[in-house]
């Protein structure tokens, strides 16, 4: 069952029902509610990995009681040390043993060997990396006295297994997701219609826009050895927004949802091909996975390598998003992907400044050409780097780029393929940038009722038409 399923829009009715009317009595009740629909949504996806993620909540809920309660710091950072460990290890089992253990048997052969690979193909549990992060984050935050461990294993166990954020998050912090269900919710009229309109949103991305794209982009990449160098070029481009489309389209629908059952998810993506320099795109860009490896990974690193002042910097940019490449899957492809976003950081360490755009929250109708030409050149530079996200090795993207870049590139593009959407891409942009100061595009304040309303019918009847039996599954639900 996935948000954009027919499954899934019969499901949320019904909880919804049952938790507004039926189980409203109390917070408890509610958190009931949520964990047994959030275990039947994960059983719906894949039954055989729930037993991991309660293993994982209940670890983790002990670990945190343990880990304050320890008398002496040293017991503490044990403690602390124990649970990363067990957090880390059931990552690493499930997600990289794979591409560690071939990885291996490559080296041996390389060397002569003639290792012979086993079949051992580990299945990876859906969200795995999303509520290891949380739990890690959790832990940390606990040492560190950011916030004090729940005793409350019901609350703990919807933090964790909260179905519209297990899959593919956001990654939710506890101090801001645990006070939220730790009483009785009552129902905000205006809250969950905010949620209905930015699910709706999100679908349109989702349904309209990266599920149209998809077979586009696959078709470009299946047979890039035929294709012109123009044609491969607007590959490159389209992959980008259909990265985008895809990802955002599933956080707005999560944080929609959510919205619906009176719990507030942290916003995952601010217009970000609007940033006009890497530093500020990060800032918008899976805000939830970016803060997370500022806070847990790069504070603390630059900090143990303060001395050495801007290589210090540089270092720890540079392990942040290995780490984070490597986080969104287990090839080379990704470690390439974080290394090169690590280098695009580094000019604007070497000029003494990380800049933030403020188009995000301007009132101007129109960027600056200067800026103009900033953010094309950053959603270019991006365009290249997210070829790593498409292709199953190194060599097939320096291929593919070796070709985009070849005399063909002056041939016209095949437009057949795409004309049909490319209006509905430039109404998505053009929206987003005329609402780029709220939470989500559909967040109308002041307008006419009939346009309003307009809106959401015709984006309504567009999503209808364009939804399928059989739909496609997300990106993100990979990773």
């Amino acid at each position: 069952m996935t948000f954009n399923s027919f499954e899934y829009f019969i499901f949320l009715p019904v909880v919804f029902m049952l938790y507004w009317f039926v189980f409203n009595k109390s917070g408890k009740s509610q958190n009931i509610l949520l964990v047994l629909a959030s275990v039947f949504f994960y059983c719906w996806a894949d039954w055989r990995f729930l037993a991991l993620v309660i293993i994982n909540a209940l670890f983790n809920y002990y670990m945190g009681i343990s880990i304050a309660g320890a008398k002496k710091e040293k017991t503490q950072k044990h403690l602390l040390w124990a649970g990363v460990a067990f957090n880390i290890v059931i990552l690493g089992y499930f997600k990289y043993f794979n591409f560690f253990y071939d990885s291996f048997v490559d080296m041996l052969n390389f060397f002569g060997s003639h290792a012979n690979p086993s079949s051992l193909k580990l299945l990876l549990p859906l969200g795995i990396s999303f509520f290891t992060f949380q739990t890690l984050g959790y832990l940390i935050d606990i040492y560190n006295y950011n916030i004090k461990p729940s005793r409350n294993l019901l609350a703990f166990s919807t933090y964790v297994i909260y179905f519209p954020k297990i899959i593919a998050g956001p990654i939710e912090r506890a101090q801001k997701f645990l006070p939220q269900i730790e009483g009785k919710r009552t129902f905000d009229q205006d809250m969950a219609i905010d949620g209905l309109r930015q699910m709706l949103w999100g679908l349109f991305a989702k349904i309209v826009l990266a599920d149209n794209l998809f077979p586009v982009v696959h078709g470009i990449f299946s047979n890039s050895g035929s294709e012109t160098g123009s044609t491969l070029f607007m590959g490159l481009i389209l992959s980008t927004i259909q990265v985008y489309f895809d990802f955002a389209g599933y956080s707005n629908i999560a944080i929609g949802t959510s919205k619906l059952f009176g719990i507030r998810l942290m916003k995952n993506f601010d217009t970000p091909f609007f940033s006009t320099n890497i530093s500020d795109f990060w800032n918008r860009w899976h805000i939830s996975l970016s803060s997370w490896m500022l806070d847990y990974l790069f504070t603390p690193l630059s900090f143990v390598l303060r001395k050495r002042k801007k290589k210090g910097l540089i270092l720890s940019i540079m392990i942040t998003f290995i780490v984070v490449g490597f986080w969104h899957g287990a090839n080379w492809t990704f470690i390439v992907f974080g290394i090169l976003n690590g280098i695009y950081y580094i000019p604007l360490i070497l000029k003494g400044k990380v800049i933030k755009s403020s188009l995000g929250g301007s009132s101007k109708i129109f960027p600056s050409v200067t800026e103009f030409v900033q953010m094309l050149g950053l959603f270019l530079l991006l365009s290249v780097t997210i070829i790593f996200f498409w292709v199953n090795n190194i060599a097939e993207a320096f291929t593919y780029l070796s070709h985009v870049f070849s005399p063909s590139f002056f041939v016209l593009p095949d437009l057949k393929r795409v004309v049909y959407i490319i209006p509905a891409i430039i109404i998505f942009f053009v929206i987003e940038w005329m609402t780029r100061d709220k939470d989500h595009p559909l967040q109308f304040s002041g307008q006419p009722v009939y346009l309003r309303w307009g809106s959401y019918l015709i984006i309504g009847f567009v999503v209808l038409l364009a939804f399928e039996k059989d739909p496609n599954a997300f990106i993100y639900l990979q990773f």
